[in-house]
């Protein structure tokens, strides 16, 4: 009895080849990209996802890209369908305070671990860190202007939320 030997060739033999490599090991490449009208810019590894949902009450943006270790990336930018004032001083805290507790409301059972002001230009946003079931994280940072709202998110493993490429994607984002 004789045993047949097949070899696979070609891109069929690359494509396995290439999804036998650790996921560890690849680089990102990143992609710069401007929001609408200029307001902000941001670097999102190449391959996100954008998509753009028109409303009555305004419109959304949203760029996601899924890391190879299962942390996802997005930014979301929610435009009212007009401006709206900022408030200063405490009452920009209040205001802060009440969109990270709506935020948190998306991630039932999740507890606040760290929250903190944090300022990127001339904008003070709010920086807090969910803990959820099981080994789930999620990094946020919220931004209010009278043009939009702004939400910096990155979730997934313990792990990997103190990776460089999570921190690379929120020390990326620029206003004007």
């Amino acid at each position: 009895m004789h045993r047949r030997r097949f070899v696979m060739t070609g891109p069929a033999a690359l494509a396995i080849a290439a999804t036998s490599v650790p996921a560890r090991a690849q680089q990102l490449a990143w992609q710069d990209i401007t929001g609408p009208d200029g307001r902000y810019h941001l670097k999102m590894p190449r391959g996100y996802r954008f998509l753009h949902v028109p409303g009555h009450g305004g419109a959304m943006n949203s760029y996601v890209y899924m890391l190879p270790d299962k942390v996802a990336l997005e930014l979301v930018d929610f435009v009212p369908a007009s401006p709206h004032a900022v408030p200063t001083g405490a009452a920009l805290t209040t205001a802060l305070e009440q969109a990270q507790g709506g935020m948190t409301k998306s991630w039932p059972g999740s507890t606040v671990r760290e929250q903190r002001e944090i300022t990127t230009g001339p904008l003070t946003g709010r920086e807090f860190v969910l803990a959820g079931p099981g080994d789930r994280v999620v990094r946020a940072r919220l931004y209010l202007t009278p043009a939009a709202v702004y939400s910096l998110i990155a979730q997934g493993p313990m792990a990997g939320i103190g990776s460089p490429m999570v921190a690379e994607f929120f020390a990326s984002l620029r206003f004007g």
